[in-house]
């Protein structure tokens, strides 16, 4: 004789998890079935205290009797296969495809985290069906009554329940749900008949503003969840239109995802962007916006805000991350020279800054590979060489070993024979009058720029693509198509111009602005400088300062190189903090060929060195971190 299987009493509180058992999962999920089913307006009713009535009632679909007893009596039932990957509107209503949050139709059971049952109204089709869920055991989890059947002319679900436990107060709730439904305001949600706006979520977000070229000034605000969601349906980037959603909340903003959508750092942000000035650029149908040179412009600069931003907001966890993999691999690293060392650290924040989404295990792995190259590179090689050398060569470099470690010679010869084959690269280019072979130049120039002076021999001074804009705006139409996809630097039919940056720091070591700017503007070969490019360089300044992008303290200097100079031009030109210094291309290599034999300075302190990575440091060297980097003194990074 065959028999069935029967159910538990606590076989829902395993099949439904936290949605039965988290009263912040149990509302998400309520909320989030009235949006699946293309409701405009959801009204809560939230009681002050239990054994009062807790109510969700929203205008969606609804269902018909039949409807409800295939979606709440099939456990584990699939929306995908039955309804689609889309909300389904009520019959007559046409909106923009809506994205539903459902898979499997566990959140219906969400309701019994307020009771042991509760009350379904579901009107469709000018009938309505009123039935009681009872939780349940044996032949069934729970059990479903028909209270009372008729006909009525709207449509939609009420969901109700007299609370048998504790809730969280109003705010709380408008607080959770709004920051979870923010992202598309045509969405209206509102407890005890008070409406969820954006203004009484100011609290819970951070806002700022990116001025955006030809286009205007967009406002952008992040909201974090903290506690991620069970779905990342509403987190990304969501762009309004006249308080109107455009498209769908999305990480893929412009040149790839910003964040994976399925992990929980994902789930966990959404930043809305108020963008009227793009009004006609929006599609009819309001899935997106048109590509144009203004919504190009605009996605370009929120990518780089929002990128930004998620760089500072997840510092803390990158670090944690990074000491993490270092650690993992302390071993390796320990047994690599200092240089190779500092490599693995710089590997690790880079990638972890690319892709802050990777995981543990992956980003261990990475580290490792990289640490085992780091490591084989100089092994086979170095015993192949060592086996080949002549006694007399080998006895010349004990006598090196006496005065020189490894690692400081491996350093001084690395650099020279880069920065000779630098020099040899630059001479072989300047004096070309193919502007192709210009836009080499740049990015030569922006690893050598130890060639204008010692300042210069800091890694600090970086590539700022965002005062490149500002001076590539500044000549418009004349500016080239970005040569090999650089858009750090501008590129115009005779000169290309980069410009480099360094931070400034506060009491705190916390980046307080930008301390100083070098602009280097590489004419093309054959140009003679005049007074004019001088002027026209003062101008850029000019323009970065008027910008805002700039403090009145910045020193900026400008190094406008071409292959002669009139006689008359020669001199330095000053203008407060602004300083052009024009230069003969001859001049600057012949500089450079001096500076590279002078790097014997570098070795005078090599025993004062300490290692420039914190966490790589706080990995080799635990017992004197809290000496180097005391703990009520953070380090500059």
């Amino acid at each position: 004789m065959a028999t069935r299987p029967t159910f538990g009493q606590s076989f829902l509180n395993h099949h439904a998890g936290s949605i039965i058992s988290d009263l912040n999962h149990a509302v998400v999920e309520i909320v989030a079935n009235s949006w699946d089913a293309g409701a405009e307006v959801v009204q809560i009713t939230w009681p002050s205290d239990s054994d009062d009535e807790v109510a969700f009632v929203d205008d969606g679909t609804g269902m018909t009797e039949e409807e409800f007893y295939e979606r709440w009596n099939t456990l584990n039932y699939n929306r995908l296969e039955h309804q689609g990957a889309f909300a389904e509107f009520p019959s007559g209503k046409q909106k923009r495809a809506r994205i539903a949050f459902g898979k499997n139709g566990i959140g219906r059971h969400a309701m019994f985290f307020f009771a042991d049952s509760y009350y379904v109204i579901t009107a469709k089709n000018n009938r309505y069906t009123h039935f009681l869920v009872s939780r349940a055991s044996g032949d069934a989890p729970f059990d479903i009554a028909v209270v009372d059947r008729g006909e009525t002319d709207h449509h939609g679900t009420r969901l109700s329940a007299v609370v048998e436990r504790d809730l969280f107060s109003e705010d709380s709730l408008v607080d959770l749900i709004g920051s979870r439904f923010v992202a598309d305001p045509e969405f209206r949600i509102f407890v005890n008949g008070r409406s969820v706006d954006l203004t009484d979520l100011e609290h819970l977000s951070e806002a700022g503003t990116v001025e955006v070229p030809n286009v205007g000034t967009l406002i952008i605000r992040r909201f974090d969840s903290q506690a991620a969601g069970r779905t990342s349906k509403q987190s990304g980037v969501a762009w309004w239109v006249t308080r109107r959603l455009v498209g769908m909340p999305t990480w893929e903003v412009f040149d790839g995802p910003l964040l994976d959508a399925r992990t929980q750092t994902g789930k966990r942000f959404v930043y809305v962007v108020e963008a009227d000035a793009l009004k006609s650029s929006v599609k009819p149908d309001w899935s997106g916006f048109y590509t144009t040179p203004a919504t190009l412009a605009a996605r370009r600069a929120i990518s780089e805000y929002v990128r930004n931003d998620l760089r500072d907001v997840m510092r803390d966890i990158r670090r944690e991350r990074k000491l993490d993999a270092l650690r993992a691999n302390r071993d390796r690293l320990q047994e690599l020279p200092q240089v190779a060392q500092e490599h693995v650290a710089r590997f690790t924040e880079e990638i972890l800054t690319r892709s802050p989404t990777i995981t543990s295990r992956d980003l261990d792995n990475a580290v490792e590979v990289l640490a085992n190259l780091e490591q084989s590179r100089a092994g086979y090689e170095l015993l192949e060489k060592l086996a080949s050398l002549a006694p007399t060569e080998l006895d010349k470099l004990d006598e090196i070993l006496e005065e020189w470690t490894v690692q400081d010679a491996k350093r001084v010869l690395d650099e020279l024979r880069y920065r000779l084959d630098l020099i040899s690269e630059l001479e072989s280019l300047v004096e070309n009058h193919n502007t192709d072979e210009l836009h080499d130049l740049q990015p030569l120039f922006e690893r050598g720029l130890w060639i204008f002076g010692p300042a210069f021999e800091s890694l600090s001074f970086t590539s700022n693509r965002t005062l490149s804009t500002v001076v590539r705006e500044f000549f418009g139409s004349a500016v080239l198509e970005h040569p090999r996809n650089r858009p750090d630097f501008v590129a115009l039919p005779d000169t290309s111009i980069g410009l480099y940056s360094r931070d400034s720091f506060d009491e705190n070591n916390e980046v307080s602005g930008i301390e100083e700017i070098v602009i280097v503007e590489l004419k093309r070969g054959g140009f003679t400088l005049t007074y004019k490019e001088k002027d026209q360089a003062i101008s850029y300044a000019r323009e970065l300062r008027r910008s805002g992008k700039v403090g009145d303290r910045t020193k900026i200097v400008a190094h406008v190189l071409g292959s002669a100079i009139e006689p008359d031009s020669a001199q330095d030109l000053n203008e407060g903090n602004t300083r052009i210094i024009p230069r003969r291309y001859s001049d600057v290599l012949r500089q450079a060929h001096a500076r590279t034999f002078h790097l014997i300075k570098a070795l005078e302190g090599k025993n004062k060195v300490a290692v420039s990575d914190r966490e790589l440091d706080e990995v080799i060297n635990p017992a004197q971190q809290e000496m180097i980097f005391p703990s009520d003194t953070p380090g500059k990074r």
